[in-house]
């Protein structure tokens, strides 16, 4: 190869690796289009109803994936809400447990657990305990009739 060719390829490469790549620019107040809410608003609702929170642990770039939408937007989205997009998630996760707690009173709470995506039996009665005030075992005797 000439000395021109090798030159070429060489600024070709040393410029690809001198651009830095812009990320895109928003803040949680920055609010979303009213058709964007539209949208996330309807792919949550179909998460929701098609349990979706009860996938494992995931990031919420995964979760963003699977509910149909980039990260970013559900950040923002969970924000203009007022929410914390892990907490409405535990909240899902915990209603869910309650529910399965008292309709299956023989099912031991750590399978409730995997049920509903946790994998740490330890992990799921410390999120319970602060969401109900109460272990699973406890809430389960409390409200059992």
């Amino acid at each position: 190869m000439s000395w021109a060719g090798k030159k070429f390829f060489q600024d070709s490469f040393r410029s690809l690796f001198n651009k830095k790549e812009q990320a895109p620019s928003f803040s949680a107040s920055t609010p979303l289009l009213p058709d964007t809410v539209k949208r996330v608003e309807k792919l949550v609702r179909t998460w929701v109803n098609g349990k979706g929170y009860r996938l494992p642990d995931r990031t919420i770039e995964e979760s963003a994936a699977h509910i149909g939408t980039d990260s970013a937007t559900l950040f923002r989205y969970f924000a203009m809400r007022g929410e914390d997009f892990r907490s409405f998630r535990t909240q899902l996760r915990i209603q869910d447990a309650q529910e399965l707690l008292l309709a299956e009173p023989e099912t031991p709470a750590s399978y409730i657990a995997l049920r509903v995506g946790y994998r740490d039996r330890g992990n799921f009665s410390h999120q319970f305990k602060s969401v109900t005030g109460l272990t699973p075992a406890a809430w389960r005797a409390q409200h059992s009739t």
